[in-house]
């Protein structure tokens, strides 16, 4: 005889590290095969996951659940069922209500509400984004570098950051050794500023004896080639 079934969709379920989880197949996930997700989603319009639901929830063992009540309402939504998040992590086989999620270290319910009812990303919830990340790499040992878009964005304002250096100092010294005019004219030369542009400009600045010369001398190749 085959064993009871009990089958729930949540609304949203989240794995940290999905890359060393066992995760669900395509058609369900299987209680004791596969792994628990780190948070599940449950957003309740007109019903109360709390009559049932969050039951099976904890006796499946679920480490954290947040329930949300959007701050849109709908016709048919009881009068007692108001706008929040709760955060409900389980503790000793029993689920909790908390004020913060512990799957994403200082991030508050409030917090987590504001953002799940936010239509544009505001500049509030982008800077509590960047502490609750934060956090989160301190204590898993990650940063920025271990995502390949932010890697490779990292190190272009990297890049970028050394030649907007280098471009104020060799108009520094152009300001010193000839004028402010020709300083001027050598930032317009020197955007965008390429290294072979930026090498020629770093050299004339020593050799030449004016600014004309000089701006030449940085202009010129560039000049020849079109």
């Amino acid at each position: 005889q085959d064993a009871p079934k009990s089958i729930m969709q949540a609304d949203e379920s989240l794995y940290l590290h999905p890359a060393r989880a066992r995760l669900p197949g395509p058609s369900a996930m299987v209680i004791g095969v596969d792994d628990h997700p780190d948070v599940v989603l449950e957003v309740d319009h007109t019903t109360d996951v709390r009559r049932g639901k969050l039951a099976l929830y904890e006796s499946w063992g679920f480490p954290e659940v947040w329930v949300e009540v959007p701050d849109d309402t709908a016709p048919s939504r009881p009068r007692n069922r108001r706008p929040g998040l709760t955060i409900h992590l389980l503790q000793d086989g029993v689920y909790r209500t908390a004020p913060e999620s512990r799957a994403f270290p200082g991030w508050t319910a409030a917090e987590i509400h504001a953002a799940l009812n936010e239509w544009t990303l505001s500049e509030r919830t982008s800077a509590v984004l960047e502490r609750v990340g934060t956090a989160l790499g301190e204590r898993d040992g990650t940063g920025p570098d271990h995502d390949p878009l932010l890697r490779s964005h990292r190190r272009r304002e990297f890049k970028r950051g050394i030649e907007r250096g280098r471009v104020e100092e060799l108009c520094r010294l152009a300001a010193l050794r000839f004028d402010e005019d020709t300083a001027r004219q050598l930032a317009a030369l020197l955007k965008p500023a390429g290294p072979d542009r930026l090498t020629r400009a770093g050299s004339a600045i020593i050799e030449c004896r004016t600014g004309p010369e000089f701006l030449e001398r940085v202009a010129g190749q560039d000049a020849r080639r079109g």
